[in-house]
């Protein structure tokens, strides 16, 4: 499978911080992300990628193209891929966890999450039709933070996915990212729900908070513990 993992060319320091980092990991892949100064909105909405009701930040449209670009290959080349943030730590034994865990799965899976960002809820089905979970990956308390997981051999398990508003790593199929491009698009500022239920919802600003939406309709999973985390430290 390949790995592709999104950079812009405005952050050549976090490039070469995440190839430091994940070193251990062969193949990786660069793929180039949408600059926010050469995003244009209005040729965007034409296209029916951007809804005019759209609420996303300039920042939140580049990041969210650039996955959905990715998306596109995936489903044209009928190949399953990795992608990760810029930012993502891989556990020292990926390659081979990684596969264990796939190949584990129902060959229909459809998404599968590595990892996310430090604190980010996760509700999982750990017991189908019996009992959810919702909890998180508490902040790393070493002194290096999340980069101490490139050197940690991690052992997991694949629980249905319910709901998360952070992705940092995870691997899609050509099936799932076709459903995640129909979910998904065009991006829209759609009520999605907030941390405390009690404040009801919010609209969505990033395209995680969209993609949150549609795990528990589609074959989607989560690695616990995970396999890759979101390294705060890291200027973005």
């Amino acid at each position: 499978m390949f790995k592709f993992f999104v950079s812009s060319d405005a952050a050549p320091a976090q490039t070469e911080r995440f190839l430091q980092l994940n070193a251990h990991v062969p193949d990786l892949v660069r793929s180039v992300g949408v600059a926010q100064q050469e995003l244009d909105v209005p040729a965007m909405q034409q296209m029916n990628l951007i809804s005019a009701e759209c609420l996303f930040s300039q920042a939140a449209f580049a990041q969210a193209l650039s996955h959905v670009s990715l998306w596109g290959n995936v489903a044209r080349h009928q190949a399953p891929a990795h992608v990760f943030a810029s930012n993502a730590v891989l556990c020292a034994n990926f390659e081979a966890e990684s596969t264990r865990i796939l190949a584990s799965l129902s060959q229909n899976w459809d998404f599968v999450l590595w990892g996310n960002t430090p604190g980010a809820t996760l509700q999982l089905d750990i017991l189908p039709d019996l009992a959810l979970f919702t909890g998180a990956v508490q902040p790393p308390y070493s002194a290096r933070g999340a980069a101490a997981l490139s050197e940690m051999e991690v052992t997991s398990l694949a629980f249905p996915l319910l709901s998360t508003p952070s992705v940092c790593g995870y691997a899609i199929s050509p099936t799932g990212a076709d459903k995640l491009i129909k979910a998904c698009l065009p991006l829209t500022s759609t009520t999605v729900p907030t941390a405390n239920p009690n404040d009801g919802g919010a609209p969505a600003q990033t395209l995680e908070q969209l993609m949150s939406l549609h795990y528990s309709t589609i074959n989607a999973y989560a690695c616990v513990p995970p396999l890759c985390m979101a390294d705060t430290t890291a200027a973005l």
